[in-house]
């Protein structure tokens, strides 16, 4: 089984538990901190992945680290570690926030732009694409000077370059052409 559909499964799972606490967005920001701190710490990853390591140690060093759970959670990441999912957690804390997101009706998109955008900028893009699609709209922004101007949008699988680079390779494919 791959360890996506692992992590599809035991999201799903905690998420109907979390939902019927009333707990989503706690149980998604704290499986997000976990997945963070796995992903920027090699030597925490390397411990609660060692095969070696019994997994009492493994429950303590997370209880350590992550001391401010909810004891449901907690547990959660107990039975993750006991039954040797520990490599999963990371892709669990990304199922569990889409399931989150469509109960919410959350879209979340990524903008890439050459440049910061403002504010206003920002906020004008987030109400557009919330009008357009019906939804609430997360926004991330990230910087790529390689797009020359312009921005590319991501919603989920949709993509909308609008970049000048882009461009520029469609106008150079058009001037080969004639």
């Amino acid at each position: 089984m791959s360890s996506q559909t692992i992590a599809r499964r035991y999201a799903r799972a905690l998420f109907e538990v979390a939902r019927q606490k009333g707990a989503l967005a706690g149980f998604a920001a704290a499986l997000e901190r976990v997945g963070q701190a796995l992903a920027e710490n090699p030597e925490l990853r390397r411990v609660l992945y060692h095969q070696l390591i019994p997994v009492r140690e493994k429950q303590r060093i997370m209880d350590t680290l992550f001391p401010d759970v909810d004891p449901l959670l907690k547990n959660f990441f107990h039975l993750v570690l006991a039954k040797g999912r520990e490599r999963a957690l990371p892709e669990m804390a990304i199922q569990f926030r889409r399931l989150v997101d469509r109960e919410n009706r959350v879209l979340p998109v990524e903008v890439q732009s050459a440049v910061p955008l403002s504010e206003e900028v920002t906020t004008a893009l987030k109400e557009r694409l919330a009008h357009i699609t019906g939804q609430n709209i997360r926004l991330q922004t990230a910087v790529d000077p390689a797009l020359l101007g312009g921005m590319v949008i991501r919603l989920g699988d949709r993509v909308l370059d609008a970049s000048l680079k882009k461009k520029l390779e469609l106008l150079g494919e058009h001037l080969k052409g004639a």
